[in-house]
């Protein structure tokens, strides 16, 4: 089973706002906005899997404490700077 961005495109319909199909199109073109929506799709579902999965490992574990959060923020912050690297490469 293909996890999340696996897999062959499926064609689904989904009902937005006029004023966000707009400004997607604005943002994308016409040809560009299944991409850009199956982008935000998977970061959401990434998001929510992680946010799952760090609240499970809470109870499990207790809370963390502040330098555990403060270390997790600057792992993150490197990360997405990384990322914002490939994406103005690419």
């Amino acid at each position: 089973m293909p996890g999340v961005g696996e897999g062959p495109a499926k064609v689904i319909s989904v009902s937005l706002p006029e004023g966000t199909v707009r400004a997607l199109r604005e943002m994308a073109g016409n040809r560009g906005v299944s991409a850009l929506v199956a982008a935000a799709v998977e970061e959401h579902l990434r998001n929510r899997a992680t946010a799952s999965y760090l609240d499970e490992y809470e109870r499990e574990h207790g809370a963390f404490d502040e330098d555990e959060k403060r270390h997790a923020a600057n792992i993150w912050s490197s990360a997405e700077e990384r990322e914002a690297g490939w994406r103005a490469a690419g």
